[in-house]
């Protein structure tokens, strides 16, 4: 049924197009009756560019939203959670004037100045870092002045909001960024029901099952993030130096959970469990970015960074005849330097180097029912050469490197090197069509928290370890992707793919922890490995009043080894959006199915919920007003399920969230601008939080 839905909106969207006027515009001119219409997307064989109407502008509230609004047929926007992706998965990188964006850069972004915003696949410019796809986004700048935005939003009966102040200026070749935002979180609604199953080999040869059941009955998470960042930059023609610096702390005093606990056969007394957590973290770090343009076709970009993390959480677990108590400190180190140096000739021929090298330090203490201070020293380092040839309508990439570390963990030293393959092509013979095909063979490295060796109990049943010698998990990746731009009204992108996960890293049980209880270890064992096909169409009609976009695909999923499982299963996403004035309507509904889970450490299969809202606002470019009814009808706080099952060990969770319950989502913002805009620039924000080797 929603499949033949699709297809109805794609007919319809194609049939109406087909009978539209080219009437909206970048820039027209009316000539004896005649309209000339400037091209809004085009591509070639090495980038496709889109350039944002002046509805997408008015009313768009950041970054990710102007994206949305765009409905660029390369890439899906998720307005849930804000993530950018291709259609197989991959993430695609932000970038505002070449420089990677922080996530409140995205949100501080005013809409208006934007010029234009670019696709690339394996770009070859030195400040995009070999980053596979990229959206760059280039704005329009200031010879002086700038501009200041104040934003705010609250998610009613989700518990959640969050505030920004952020202004930039620019003198001459300065530019200076600052900004300030809190982030909240306050809910009841959170955690999870978990049913596990424990099964214990016996002296005479049976096997004795245990169901341990915790039922949630109340909780609450209360959560607070604090981030500030400074930014100076120079700009030159041949130069761009820049200098950032950032500040993230987060207090959670609660992450609580208490509720029934039911064993069948009873092995323990009682009817109830406790379980808390409060944490405290500080994360300050510098980046620095620098590119220089040094003639003959040479170009350096390097990108150092040094970062500082400190941690430290208290858990308490309770039941009638267990206490486990495990606080925890961390002190983390990361400092990091990334060099790329290219070279062109002649045009249309590239070649470049780039290295990376990374020095990680890392001390965890724990104390209480657990007393250890496991220490991490690791040394990354990785290069890649590549040769690129550029002439429309091809462009060939052919990129080989190395990835390599070294690891010493608790005294105990472990080496790994492996080679990194990635090959892109495409093909536009013209500028309304593209074709894009691209195959890597690469690797995600084990973590810290992963390898750590000791032992930490989780419940009256449940030990949980590490793996110092776990392998790090190669993988493959071929894609296939046609873009097809007729007009102005109509884009058209259709896809496939394929990707496997060599020796994945999965969780194994075992009862061979203390007394004879259920052990968690980790192993490498199995292969996970999918295959897509699919297709987005995106219609802009009625002058570009009315956005349709619709997304099938389907999905077909494997894993073997310990974990063998299959999934077949169709995704779906449908967004429309109408503007009339200063006002617009827009909706979207994604179709949630069950699928694999290539990696955790918890569960191989989980079942999310679909996800739908309802989106009105207003906007006169500098008050910028919208109510978004999320999940409106559905009052259920269930969000996902997951399944887990082993030889001795069966797990079966239900997870709660807000992010699935129906909300109201309030956001409002207002900008100003001062100055004069001439020329380039760009703004800064925080960054995320960094990397834990706290066991999870």
């Amino acid at each position: 049924m929603k499949t033949t839905l699709s297809l109805i909106i794609t007919a319809t969207a194609v049939s109406i197009a087909s009978a539209q006027e080219p009437t909206d515009t970048v820039k027209t001119k009316d000539l004896k009756e005649v309209v000339v219409e400037a091209q809004m997307q085009k591509t070639s064989s090495n980038v496709t560019t889109y350039y944002p109407d002046k509805n997408s502008k008015r009313t768009a509230q950041n970054a990710i939203d102007l994206l949305d609004r765009m409905a660029i047929p390369q890439i899906n926007v998720n307005p849930a959670d804000g993530s950018v992706a291709t259609p197989s998965g991959d993430a695609v990188a932000i970038y505002i004037d070449m420089e990677q964006a922080t996530q409140e850069e995205k949100d501080a972004l005013r809409p208006e100045n934007v010029k234009k915003v670019e696709y690339f696949v394996y770009p070859t410019d030195p400040r995009f870092n070999h980053e596979r796809y990229v959206i760059n986004i280039t704005l329009q700048h200031y010879d002086y002045g700038g501009y200041a935005k104040f934003s705010g939003t609250g998610n009613i009966m989700a518990g959640s909001g969050s505030g920004l102040a952020y202004a930039k200026t620019a003198y001459k070749r300065m530019t200076y960024d600052i900004s300030v935002n809190d982030k909240y979180t306050d809910r009841h609604h959170t955690g999870s029901d978990q049913t596990q199953i424990f099964r214990f080999p016996m002296a005479d040869g049976s096997v004795k099952e245990i169901t341990r059941s915790n039922l949630l009955d109340d909780s609450r998470f209360q959560n607070n993030k604090f981030g500030a960042s400074f930014r100076a930059k120079y700009i030159s023609e041949k130069t761009v130096i820049s200098n950032s610096f950032f500040l993230t702390a987060l207090n959670t005093p609660h992450q609580d959970n208490n509720g029934r606990l039911i064993f069948s056969p009873e092995v323990a007394t009682g009817n109830s469990y406790s379980n808390s957590l409060n944490s405290t973290y500080i994360y300050p770090r510098w980046r620095g970015n620098y590119y220089f343009d040094l003639g003959n076709g040479f170009q350096l970009n390097a990108i150092p960074s040094f970062f500082y993390e400190h941690t430290k959480s208290n858990r308490k677990y309770s039941s009638e005849e267990t206490d486990i108590v495990t606080d925890a400190t961390e002190d983390a180190l990361t400092g990091q330097l990334q060099i790329q140096l290219n070279k062109t000739f002649h045009k249309n021929h590239t070649v470049d180097f780039n290295l990376l090298g990374i020095y990680y330090y890392d001390k965890v203490k724990y104390s209480g029912n657990t007393v250890a201070s496991p220490e991490f020293n690791q040394f990354a380092y990785g290069g890649f050469f590549a040769y690129t040839f550029t002439k429309d309508p091809i462009f060939a990439q052919l990129a080989v490197g190395f990835a390599g570390e070294s690891n010493k963990i608790s005294g105990v030293r472990t080496n790994s090197f492996i080679p990194i393959v990635q090959l892109s092509t495409q093909y536009a013979p013209n500028s309304k069509n593209q074709f894009s095909f691209s195959a890597q063979y690469n690797v995600n490295p084990v973590t810290a928290a992963d390898k750590t060796p000791d032992m930490i109990q989780e419940n009256e049943l449940l030990y949980k370890t590490g793996n110092l010698h776990l392998r790090n998990t190669h993988w493959s990746k071929v894609t296939l992707d046609y873009t097809y731009l007729p007009n102005n009204r109509i884009s058209l992108s259709a896809f496939t793919g394929w990707s496997r996960y060599f020796n994945r890293v999965v969780p194994v049980f075992s009862p061979e922890g203390p007394n004879g209880m259920m052990l968690r270890s980790l192993e490498n064992d199995g292969d996970y490995q999918d295959f897509h096909i699919g297709a987005t169409l995106s219609a802009k009609l009625l002058n570009r009043s009315l956005v349709l976009r619709a997304t099938p695909q389907m999905w077909f999923e494997r894993t073997t080894g310990l974990y063998s499982d299959k999934a077949n299963y169709l995704s779906l996403n449908l967004s429309a959006t109408y503007y009339l004035g200063n006002i617009y309507v827009s909706a979207y509904y994604s179709l949630a199915n069950r699928g694999l889970i290539q990696y955790s450490l918890d569960a191989t299969s989980y079942t999310p919920k679909s996800h739908y809202q309802l989106k009105i606002g207003w906007s006169n470019g500098a008050w910028n007003i919208s109510a978004n009814a999320v999940n409106i009808f559905r009052r259920s706080w269930i969000n996902s399920t997951y399944s887990l099952q082993s030889k001795w060990f069966d797990q079966y969770s239900t997870e709660y969230s807000a992010n699935s319950h129906q909300f109201i989502n309030i956001t409002a913002s207002y900008t100003f601008g001062f100055g004069k805009k001439i020329r380039r620039g760009d703004e800064v924000q925080t960054m995320d939080t960094g990397n834990s080797a706290i066991m999870k």
